[in-house]
Parts: C-alpha cells; sequence; structure tokens
C-alpha cells in the first residue's frame, strides 16, 4: 500500500504542511499514524508543535468528484483571467443610458 509521510507544523505564526495534509485527504489519502516530533523549537517565546503524518492511500487514487472538481477549477480560473484582460474596455458610459446606435 502506497505511504507519504508528511510533518505538520503548528505555533503562534500559523500552520505549515497542514494545507498539504488536507488536500491529500481530499485525494483520498487516509492517516496510518500520527506521532509528535519534539525539538520544534519556540516563536517568540511561545512553543512551536511538530507531528508526523504517516498516510496510507484508499483505492485506486483520487476520487472522480475530486478530479472533477480541480479540473472545473482551473477551467473556471481560465475564464476569469479571460475576463479581467478585457475588463476596461467593455462598457462606454455608466450604462445606465440607452445606446447610441440601435440594438440589432
Amino acid at each position: 500500500m502506497p505511504q507519504k509521510a508528511l510533518i505538520v507544523r503548528t505555533g503562534p505564526d500559523g500552520h505549515e504542511g497542514l494545507k498539504q495534509l488536507n488536500r491529500h485527504l481530499e485525494k483520498g489519502w487516509r492517516v496510518a499514524t500520527v506521532r509528535p516530533m519534539g525539538g520544534a523549537g519556540e516563536a517568540g517565546g511561545a512553543p512551536c508543535h511538530a507531528a508526523l503524518v504517516v498516510l496510507e492511500q484508499r483505492g485506486e487514487g483520487p476520487t472522480v468528484a475530486v478530479e472533477a472538481l480541480e479540473r472545473a477549477e482551473s477551467e473556471a480560473q481560465s475564464v476569469v483571467e479571460e475576463i479581467m484582460r478585457d475588463v476596461g474596455g467593455l462598457i462606454d458610459g455608466n450604462g445606465a443610458e440607452p445606446p447610441d446606435e440601435p440594438l440589432r
């Protein structure tokens, strides 16, 4: 069974590795074990904590729903980028007055 190991840290400055862990869980990985790690240090006098998280892959990989969502996000991003390129020249006037030319 395929496995991955991640180190997740947390402290007063936020989290490291949590976003990556959540992404793997969404793609069908599951937590096999979690072990605390010593020596994570201090940040500004406040303690930091770290854990080694071992993941195992469930089944054959990402679920169909996750793959479809990732594809839709990618396509939506390209549409947003295309619209944002053309924003400056789309509308003359304030849009409240009738157009100078009749609509066809």
